[in-house]
């Protein structure tokens, strides 16, 4: 593994919660491993309105390793038993994905539909793929994810578990006790 240089990189989109939308701009984004994070965000923030659609769009971006077969699924694929439990996880505290989107424990966790902003801090190449580290406004140190390109050119996801942990209570939260 070698260290690599301070990359301080702000990513923008908007919100998408139309599968064939979000699978569509995701292909046409997913050249860059930036956007297949961002892309999975938003298919966790998607979770909590329709669950279904939003578990469809994260095996979009996900390594096929964590997926299965399901030919009702909008996608093909269903998440195996380890990517089902980080999606619940977010239906359990939307503030985690809203942490990385723009929200931070000040304000509340809100963020803007129109330009979700992803952070990334620093980039390391790891094996075959790279470590990337983004901010959570929720959280007091960048957050790691691990990405590797596929056969056809298109970063999926391989390591995310991190993006699941707890992020401090709101502002709000914090005083009500």
């Amino acid at each position: 593994m070698h260290r690599g240089d301070l990359l301080l990189a702000k990513i923008t989109k908007f919100m998408i919660t139309d599968f064939k939308k979000f699978k569509a701009s995701w292909e046409k984004d997913a050249g860059t491993p930036e956007n297949t994070i961002i892309y999975y965000l938003i298919a966790a923030l998607n979770l909590k309105k329709n669950k279904k659609v939003g578990e469809a769009m994260m095996t979009i971006v996900i390594s096929k390793k964590d997926c299965k077969e399901d030919g009702r699924s909008p996608s093909g694929l269903k998440m195996a038993s380890r990517a089902q439990y980080f999606a619940d996880h977010f239906l359990e505290n939307p503030n985690s994905a809203q942490s990385y989107l723009g929200g931070t424990w000040e304000n509340d966790y809100k963020y803007s539909k129109s330009k979700l902003t992803l952070t990334k801090v620093r980039e390391v190449k790891h094996g075959k793929g790279l470590k990337i580290f983004i901010e959570s406004g929720g959280r007091d140190n960048p957050v790691p994810c691990q990405l590797q390109k596929n056969s056809s050119g298109q970063w999926k996801l391989t390591e995310y578990s991190s993006f699941c942990m707890d992020v401090k209570p709101t502002k709000t939260e914090q005083g009500d006790f």
